[in-house]
């Protein structure tokens, strides 16, 4: 019974994640488990998503954007900034670092990767057009 009661309990290991700015909410997976910077809490060896936003608030956004709505493709960009996989192991403590400013500047970058690959299949086609109407 004692050898199935210690496989069973396996030793915790610990998450400790620092910010570019103190006092940030920070949840693993769906728990709010502080504020920035958080510095060994317990958690059992698995996987888990660890950011200023819990997991629901990126679904949601995906499925608004799947929905039609385009602006939920800058929230999913700011969520995705602010959100990291981590897998906690036995005994051991996982650091990570978050940066806010990353997450406020994730939807104008979102935006500019966008508009420049638009913008590139606007020029292909020009170009291809030309191309075209020189050749025949």
């Amino acid at each position: 019974m004692m050898i199935l009661l210690c496989l069973i309990m396996q030793n915790p290991g610990y998450l400790t994640v620092t910010a570019d700015q103190d006092g940030l909410p920070v949840y693993v997976d769906n728990d709010s488990v502080g504020v920035t910077p958080l510095s060994r809490y317990a958690l059992s060896p698995e996987e888990y998503n660890v950011g200023f936003f819990p997991q629901d608030s990126i679904e949601d956004a995906s499925w608004r954007f799947k929905e039609g709505t385009v602006s939920a493709l800058w929230k999913l960009a700011r969520y995705s900034a602010g959100i990291v996989k981590v897998r906690i192991a036995p005994d051991t403590v996982a650091k990570i670092e978050l940066s806010y400013e990353d997450v406020e500047n994730a939807p104008r970058s979102a935006k500019l990767k966008v508009t420049g690959c638009l913008g590139s299949v606007f020029i292909l086609g020009v170009l291809t057009t030309v191309a075209l109407y020189a050749i025949f």
